[in-house]
């Protein structure tokens, strides 16, 4: 009973993600024979191994070159994941002269050929060896195939050419095209403008709209610091549009973004590796600090009836307005264009002697207003 129910388990497993590669295309080919580049719905990193290298496209299927003058392999990584991929071969011998075949690694396993691929229409056909690599009828030359899908989950494969005899290697080419699936999985559109935020007070966009989300997709939203590397520069997810300052990881007057995200739902959040994951507009936040003056005096000895100057220190953005009070005055406001200024307090004549208080009443910056 244990054994059919973990079958059963895999069987329903296998059909799910194969009906999801069938219904996507296998059409991005890979061009670049090093480095990395973003091919389709993925970044390939293509190695070349041994006697491989760049070679000529011919009946449509290349540019990779393995075995001349000596064996060799092509490796390719993909960043994310991919459902499987769609390869073509072309002049694999078997001969007396050489003996070749095609094999297949998929993330680190041998994998065996099982579908023969369709004419290429240039030569005659390939075939599938015993042990589900791609060879040649015996005495047989100069044989191909295009539109070999290998229909599994991969974030490598080894493209490799087995000599298994024959006087010397007169090498294959091959094709690669990434399989990607048809993704209808949409974050949708956040509306608004850009948004300032005074003090460490949350901030809160509208709600994303026109949003599309599979059956098992979930949307959230992220808060980043980068535009260049949305998902590098995560800084907080949330399932409402709403985020506070963090000042662990935040600085004030910094502008930071707010973008819907959307994509399979694991653990209760958007798995960021979904090969169909999709982001929304973003939407600008910056939090700014809350303004602040402070008073300084040369000659705190004022008599009756006489003033003095008084320094305001400003800290915040400019221009700031200022109001202000005193015992003679009501209150008085004045702008300043810059982070210092000065202004006259005077006592009112026939003032008794004490303190004589200057006080703040209201401040605002180019942003904020402090309460």
């Amino acid at each position: 009973m244990k054994k059919w129910l973990l079958l059963r388990m895999f069987m329903c497993i296998s059909l799910l993600f194969f009906s999801k590669i069938l219904s996507g295309q296998c059409t991005a080919q890979v061009l670049h024979t090093s480095g990395t580049q973003t091919v389709g719905c993925t970044a390939v990193t293509v190695t070349a191994n041994g006697g491989a290298g760049p070679g000529p496209i011919a009946c449509g299927i290349g540019p990779f070159q393995m075995g001349f003058p000596t064996a060799g392999s092509f490796t390719f990584n993909f960043n994310p994941a991919i459902p499987g991929v769609n390869v073509g071969i072309r002049d694999i011998n078997n001969s007396a002269i050489t003996v070749e075949e095609v094999a297949f690694t998929v993330n680190g396993s041998f994998y065996p050929i099982t579908n023969p691929g369709a004419p290429t229409g240039c030569q005659p056909e390939a075939l599938i060896t015993g042990s589900g690599t791609i060879g040649a009828c015996v005495n047989c030359s100069a044989r191909s195939w295009k539109d070999i899908v290998i229909t599994e989950p991969m974030t490598s494969l080894t493209v490799e050419i087995l000599y298994v005899g024959g006087m010397f290697a007169s090498g294959v080419n091959f094709s690669l095209s990434i399989c990607c699936p048809t993704c209808t999985t949409d974050a949708g559109v956040i509306a608004g403008a850009p948004q300032t935020i005074c003090g460490e007070n949350p901030v809160t966009t509208a709600s994303a709209t026109q949003t599309v989300l599979d059956a098992d997709d979930l949307l959230q939203y992220i808060l980043f610091s980068n535009p260049a590397d949305t998902l590098g520069s995560i800084l907080a997810t949330s399932n409402t549009p709403t985020f506070s300052f963090n000042p662990a990881t935040m600085q004030m007057g910094v502008t930071y973004y707010i973008a819907a995200i959307a994509g399979n739902n694991v653990g209760g959040n958007v798995d960021l590796t979904d090969i169909c994951l999709d982001i929304s507009n973003a939407i600008p936040v910056t939090w700014q600090p809350l303004p602040t003056v402070t008073f300084t005096v040369a000659n705190p000895d004022v008599c009756a009836g006489g003033c003095t100057v008084i320094t305001a220190t400003f800290a915040g953005t400019a221009p700031f307005t200022l109001t202000y009070s005193t015992p003679g005055t009501g209150p008085v406001t004045q702008i300043f264009s810059g982070n210092t200024g000065t202004f006259q307090v005077c006592a009112p004549a026939g003032s008794l002697p004490g303190s004589f208080t200057l006080q703040a009443t209201g401040l605002v910056d180019a942003w904020c207003t402090c309460p």
